[in-house]
């Protein structure tokens, strides 16, 4: 019993010289009277709070982690370029029958992520003819620096007789898309369709009547 008591008193007086001041000694209440009956059971003495080791963290959960702020990075940038609104499309006047040439303003434009593409065509047949095609800039970059084309304002001319379109029906389309995320990173796609009338028959004047005539 008295041996034990000495082996005690050394570990504590060994605790006190490592620390700065003896009323610094981290001594946990209860902590003589655990390590003398760890002793007595011929156990390993419990370690002091002071000298437990830190856990270090495993390399796979390194990987995890790293893993998980990834996904979290690429999901930010995803989402910061989805875009929430399609582009809007606009053409006036509202001209409907068309005599030989028609003169549009058109006015397209994205609030998001800006435009990619403008393009407006005219349909008769099964045909497709172009009016107008324009691609924009896109912003460069992982964080896409650089400004995108917000809004685009053009003059639309629609001449008959210059794309061979004939006596009848036909389409004007103006298709606008944007440079978000969406549809695998093909962006929102606006189509905008007018039916129109192609009107190549001059009118006709009435031949005026005069009293002789009668």
């Amino acid at each position: 019993m008295k041996a034990t008591r000495k082996k005690v008193d050394k570990i504590a007086a060994a605790l006190i010289a490592a620390s700065r001041r003896p009323e610094d000694a981290p001594f946990p209440p209860g902590w003589r009277q655990q390590l003398m009956e760890s002793i007595r059971s011929g156990g390993r003495p419990c370690l002091m709070p002071s000298e437990q080791r830190l856990e270090r963290p495993r390399p796979r959960r390194l990987l995890y982690m790293a893993a998980g702020a990834l996904t979290v990075i690429v999901a930010g940038l995803i989402l910061a370029n989805l875009d929430w609104y399609d582009p809007y499309i606009s053409l006036s006047p509202a001209i409907t029958i068309v005599e030989q040439r028609a003169e549009y303003f058109l006015a397209a434009g994205d609030v998001d992520s800006g435009l990619r593409q403008l393009k407006a065509t005219v349909l008769q047949d099964g045909k497709e003819t172009e009016l107008m095609s324009q691609k924009f800039k896109e912003p460069k970059g992982l964080w896409g620096s650089g400004e995108a084309v917000k809004k685009v304002e053009t003059p639309l001319v629609l001449d008959a007789q210059d794309l061979h379109l004939r006596q009848g029906p036909a389409t004007i389309m103006v298709t606008a898309r944007d440079i978000s995320s969406r549809n695998w990173f093909q962006g929102r796609v606006t189509v905008f369709k007018r039916e129109i009338y192609i009107n190549l028959k001059k009118p006709r004047r009435d031949r005026m009547s005069s009293p002789d005539s009668e």
